[in-house]
């Protein structure tokens, strides 16, 4: 069994959300939100989690408390850039990287489980969850070839028609070997709408360089939502009422 160690994004404002306080630390039901995705980590037995902070990096600090190991990203360019961060943490590290976004809360231990196990199962270089909505949230979408296998993840920003017809998205929910993934995240590039160096590139990345990927689909996709501005939190505070 390889070492697994996880890396959460949490850089980033939040800037939809319309407040002074960072995304990550808006209070759902008495938790930061940022917290559910650290607990669920912790509860899937990974003792080593770095967390990647930027704007309003004292707060998350102060939310989250001292359990974890805080990379600052500053400036905040992208979540291929936020991933880059953590490489001189773990140049010598040859295991697994479960790579999540802070903003997902209701991602669960079993999920991640299932994740770790596909990943080492399947012996991939990536593996990330995926979730098929009739109509699609705005995620990247995921592109495949006549077989069935993954080519590429185009964000729903840089993406034309056809693409944004595709229903099956990215959750933003990764398992990368690190010794791999790691010295490709070079060739990322910001030539998108953006400007920004997307962590989704290091799929298409990995498909050109002849590595093997692999995707889970969740069923559930309440597991993939992710808050991005004041409605998206008060929805998920009754679905989480709901489950009370």
């Amino acid at each position: 069994m390889r070492e697994i160690r996880a890396v959460i994004l949490a850089a980033g404002k939040g800037v939809r959300m319309k407040s002074d306080l960072p995304k990550m630390v808006h209070d759902l039901l008495g938790k930061p939100v940022v917290q559910y995705v650290a607990d669920a980590c912790r509860n899937a037995g990974i003792e080593t989690i770095y967390v990647i902070v930027g704007s309003g990096a004292e707060q998350v600090k102060q939310a989250l408390g001292p359990d974890y190991q805080y990379v600052l990203q500053e400036p905040q360019l992208g979540t291929g850039h936020a991933l880059m961060q953590v490489r001189p943490l773990l140049k010598d590290y040859k295991g697994d990287l479960l790579v999540l976004v802070g903003d997902c809360p209701f991602i669960t231990t079993d999920a991640l489980n299932k994740l770790i196990i596909k990943h080492q199962k399947s012996s991939a270089s990536a593996t990330f969850l995926t979730a098929v909505f009739e109509q699609p949230p705005p995620y990247g979408r995921i592109v495949r070839d006549n077989n069935g296998k993954v080519i590429k993840i185009i964000e729903e920003k840089d993406a034309l028609p056809q693409i944004k017809a595709i229903k099956e998205v990215n959750s933003s929910h990764y398992c990368f070997k690190a010794e791999i993934v790691l010295p490709l995240l070079s060739k990322i590039n910001n030539n998108n709408t953006q400007r920004e160096y997307y962590l989704t590139d290091i799929i298409e990345i990995l498909t050109n360089e002849h590595f093997s990927v692999e995707t889970l689909q969740e069923e559930d996709t309440r597991l993939v939502f992710g808050i991005n501005d004041a409605r998206d939190l008060a929805e998920a505070i009754k679905i989480l009422q709901k489950q009370i």
